[in-house]
């Protein structure tokens, strides 16, 4: 099988030759697809070979390994190098895969691939620089340390130290503080020299180890049980008497004594304490508020909230307290369900669950949307029975002949928490075709009692007083919150009278809301405005289409300190009034700014195309004037070259007269580009629109810039399709476009550079026809530049002769060919420039 073998350019970063297996290794289909691709510097392959052509000599073949993570190899490929002359005499390297046979001899594939794989940090140092990291080294160290020895050892003197250490004792260990991703770690660096062939320098495989953790975790302990005691220095001391060493023996022995005993009785309970989780955030309990079902969010058997239509149902007035007297058991994930609640009064209540799975800040959780069964409502116990109640049973059952009808396996039943007291749960799932109890069976039994709870606060009846209150809490707020927005906001009743007045409304108009309360809106408008806002509420009181098509307004206002405001009326129906009466919500913007900004911009635009048009009907006289006396020129000047009324015999004359006439001829064709943008500007371009072949176009083109190719060493190819169909244009146009295409991008590329000229058609139907290079290119702020007129672009340092009309000409004639043209460069990558013409003025094959 072939191996990947390409030919690579290290000033540009570009392969230059492939042959199939390294076209098929790079992912492209032809050597075009190579020779356009750009590479990333940064990439580990190219800066390899960056730093191989640095040092590489003469005749000298390396073997190295070449990571290309853009190709989605997840590999390094192994590869020897060599210095290879380009096509302009520039050095390039050669390089070339090897097979597995040849692997063996320097660095295998498969090894590497273990390299790569391996679970801590591994490194290849040679000559001062990282030559390969594998996976884990590259989730630890920055690229920066990836590529240079000192960037990763800390600087030039540790590196150099450390390099020197491994270098004279061959293996070396060592803990070292270095910068990573994460922060400063203390990294255990284990560094072996590797063999190396004659004549090469040694590498040296570095293995990391981060031991921060550990060696915090050693310091907080001390030393360890199993370590050695610290050696005694040698030091001359008095040795003790045998009755002094008894005596302290003694005295250690009821010191420990003491310490054993002191210790003992103190007993530490270590409980579980739940740590409360954050609320949850608005954005989330927002939502679930506003479904107009009652919803429950069940996780784990608990509750987790509930949006106030759940509370109102279940007669509960907060979620702590629901999740006081509630819990869930055998729940099914998903599916609709019955089973009879425990309510906040005392009661109990017969609804349908329906379980959805949801994502919950904790993990998966069931969204149970509850819906009430109304032939199934008790009412609430009484506080007092004339029977004495048993103790619960441990399954509370609210029907006594529960035992003749056993639920089905997906009922959900009720199951007592492990607590010291009960809590009320989901009593039971009940069958909807279930018998009456039987009353002689049913007597014996006594009816569960309600659950109570010692700290529990007794639930407070909804009562129409309550609904009242807070209705004028909801009414407060919310006109707190409409009295910040800058927007005025009105309300009206059916009739256009206002209801509401909001502070920003106050602000726009000048009046207090006692000023125009009940009073018409129309009465704040001008005289003008009235039929719109008449016209207005009429449509949206219909039944057509006004009310979801909705875009607003444009009205002007009267304001109390005197003169008119423009403001952008927009007015929503309001479907369930309450007894404030209002029907309509109107919101008033100020649209002052606007309107200056508006008018100043017309108006710039206004003195722009007049001034443009100034300036192309000046191009258009001045250079009817002028061609006329430089036909004069030219005429007079090719007579006295062609020598028709006698011989020049001094050469200074005649070099002058050529001189002359290759002057006028520049002139000229500046005169005519400059003829020819004015006219496209001011729309008075003639153009004859036949059907154009535009291979025959570009070929032409081709042979008139070859010789300039060539003089400047770039190399000109040509991509056209055969069956390439014709496009409706002018051809005298369309020739001048890629006449000023092809020069350009020979003029802006450097020598040994290419220019590439193709077309294809489009699945859509369009044909693109595109001129790429591999020159200078430029930045966005360079290529809007260079498509005004007369700028020219310095690029580089480099100057490159012209008059900057070029490009602004080729894109006013493209465009005046009903084409359509983009350009996109970056520097030091080229140019790409594509003319795509519309599938109207694309002619059948």
């Amino acid at each position: 099988m072939p191996q990947p073998c390409w030919l690579w350019d290290s000033e540009r970063a570009r392969i230059v030759w492939a042959n199939s297996a390294g076209i098929a290794y790079f992912g492209g289909e032809t050597l075009f697809d190579l020779l356009d691709r750009p590479f990333d510097r940064a990439e580990p392959g190219v800066e390899n070979l960056g730093s191989l052509a640095r040092r590489l000599k003469r005749d000298e073949l390396r073997k190295t390994l070449l990571h290309f993570p853009s190709t989605g190899a997840l590999t390094p490929l192994a590869c020897q190098c060599g210095l290879h002359a380009l096509p302009d005499g520039r050095t390039g390297i050669l390089i070339r895969g090897l097979a597995q046979a040849e692997e063996t001899a320097g660095q295998p594939g498969e090894l590497a691939r273990a390299f790569s794989d391996l679970p801590f940090p591994a490194l290849l140092l040679a000559q001062g620089t990282v030559t390969f990291a594998n996976t884990a080294a590259e989730r630890l160290f920055s690229a920066e340390q990836r590529r240079f020895t000192h960037r990763l050892l800390g600087g030039p003197d540790s590196a150099q130290e450390f390099l020197g250490r491994v270098a004279a004792a061959g293996t070396l260990g060592m803990t070292r503080k270095l910068d990573t991703l994460y922060g400063e770690r203390e990294i255990r660096l284990t560094a072996r020299q590797m063999p190396a062939e004659k004549g090469e320098d040694p590498a040296v495989l570095l293995i990391c180890e981060d031991v921060t953790d550990r060696r915090a975790l050693e310091r907080r302990l001390g030393t360890p049980s199993g370590a050695a005691p610290a050696p005694v220095p040698a030091k001359s001391e008095p040795a003790l008497s045998p009755q002094d060493a008894h005596t302290f023996e003694a005295l250690g022995k009821s010191i420990r004594a003491d310490r054993l005993q002191a210790v003992k009785p103190v007993q530490v309970k270590v409980q579980a304490v739940p740590v409360p989780l954050p609320g949850l955030p608005p954005v989330v309990t927002r939502k679930i508020d506003s479904f107009a079902h009652p919803v429950i969010i069940v996780q784990d058997d608990k509750i987790h909230y509930a949006n106030p239509a759940a509370l109102r149902l279940l007669r509960f007035e907060t979620v702590d307290s629901l999740k006081e007297r509630i819990a869930f058991s055998g729940l099914p994930p998903r599916g609709v369900s019955a089973a009879k609640l425990a309510t906040g009064d005392g009661g109990s209540l017969m609804v349908n669950l329906t379980a959805l799975p949801i994502a919950w800040r904790s993990g998966p959780a069931l969204q149970v949307t509850l819906a009430e069964l109304p032939e199934a409502m008790e009412a609430p116990a009484e506080p007092a029975a004339a029977q004495p109640q048993a103790p619960p049973p441990a399954r509370a059952e609210p029907v006594p002949a529960r035992a003749a009808f056993p639920p089905p396996k997906s009922a959900i039943a009720s199951q007592p928490l492990k607590r010291e007291e009960p809590k009320s749960e989901i009593i039971a799932t009940l069958p909807k075709a279930e018998p009456p109890p039987d009353p002689v069976a049913a007597a014996p039994e006594p009816a569960p009692p309600q659950p109570v709870r010692s700290e529990a606060v007794a639930a407070r009846p909804v009562t129409e007083t309550g609904h009242d209150a807070d209705h004028a809490e909801e009414d407060e707020e919310l006109r707190n919150i409409l009295d910040t927005a800058a927007d005025g906001i009105i309300t009206l009743d059916g009739a256009g009278n206002i209801r509401t007045f909001s502070a920003g409304a106050e602000a726009i108009f000048g009046y207090r809301i006692a000023e125009v309360l009940e009073k018409p809106l129309a009465t704040l408008l001008a005289p003008e405005s009235r039929r719109v806002l008449r016209d207005y509420l009429s449509a949206l009181q219909g039944p057509g289409l006004a009310t979801v098509f909705n875009d607003g307004r444009e009205v002007t206002a009267v304001v109390k300190q005197g003169g008119v405001v423009p403001l952008f009326l927009t007015i929503g129906r309001l479907h369930r009034a309450r007894e404030t009466g209002a029907a309509f919500c109107a919101v008033l913007r100020d649209i002052t700014q606007w309107k200056r900004t508006e008018a100043e911009l017309r108006e710039a635009k206004d003195a722009a195309e007049q001034a443009s048009r100034q300036k192309s009907e000046f191009l258009a006289k001045i250079s009817h004037e002028l061609r006329t006396p430089l036909n004069a020129i030219l005429g007079f000047s090719e007579v006295m070259r062609m020598e028709r009324f006698g011989e020049i015999r001094n050469d200074k004359y005649r070099g002058y007269v050529n001189d002359i006439h290759a002057s006028g001829a520049h002139l000229l064709s500046l005169i005519n580009d400059l003829l020819d943008l004015s006219k496209v500007e001011a729309g008075k371009l003639e153009l004859n629109f036949t059907s154009v072949a535009l291979g025959e176009i570009i070929d032409q083109a081709v042979k008139m810039v070859q010789e300039q190719a060539t003089a400047a060493r770039v190399i000109l190819r040509r991509t056209i399709p055969n069956d390439l169909p014709n496009v409706v244009a002018d051809h005298r146009s369309m020739s001048q476009v890629m006449l000023n295409l092809l020069s350009n991008a020979i003029k802006f590329t450097d020598p040994g550079g290419q220019v590439i000229i193709s077309a294809q058609l489009t699945r859509a139907g369009e044909l693109k026809l595109r001129v790429k290079d591999t020159g200078l290119g430029m930045t966005d702020a360079e290529i809007k530049e260079a498509l005004e007129p007369f700028r020219r672009i310095t690029t580089d340092g480099r100057n490159v002769p012209g008059t900057g009309l070029g490009l602004p000409l080729t894109k006013a004639l493209a465009e005046a060919n009903r084409a359509q043209f983009e350009i996109s460069s970056e520097p030091r990558k080229g140019t790409l420039i594509e003319i795509t013409f519309p599938t109207t003025r694309v002619l059948a094959v």
